[in-house]
């Protein structure tokens, strides 16, 4: 097992409602994901975010600065959670409804930590 997967594995088995979660680049590539959500591709999921992030980073970027260290999207299916490793790269949590969502949120940026020292 991989050192992304086995990340990807603990985050999954820690956060309660967690349905898949996927180490996904900027450009909205999965890199690599544990589980999966039936109904719900992953891949399409970072693509849309991976999109959405890079228009919101160039917007941002002329005005504010900064750059989007989470985002959150919320439907009556999913709650999905984008959170930043490093600038090329994000960790995209699909979680159940009734989730844990600030265990969540903690883990994935437990793990950014991690996975930032394999990154860069």
């Amino acid at each position: 097992m991989s050192v992304f997967q086995d990340i990807l594995r603990r985050i999954a088995e820690r956060v309660e409602g967690a349905r898949a979660v996927s180490l996904v680049g900027v450009d909205g590539i999965a890199i690599d994901s544990y589980g999966r959500l039936e109904g719900i591709s992953i891949e399409s999921v970072a693509a849309e975010l991976g999109a959405f992030v890079k228009n919101a980073q160039s917007e941002h970027s002329e005005g504010q600065g900064g750059t989007i260290q989470q985002l959150t999207i919320t439907t009556e299916r999913v709650t999905t959670i984008l959170s930043r490793v490093t600038p090329e790269y994000y960790l995209l949590l699909l979680l159940s409804r009734e989730g844990n969502f600030g265990r969540g949120r903690f883990e994935l940026k437990r793990a950014a930590l991690s996975l930032e020292k394999e990154l860069l």
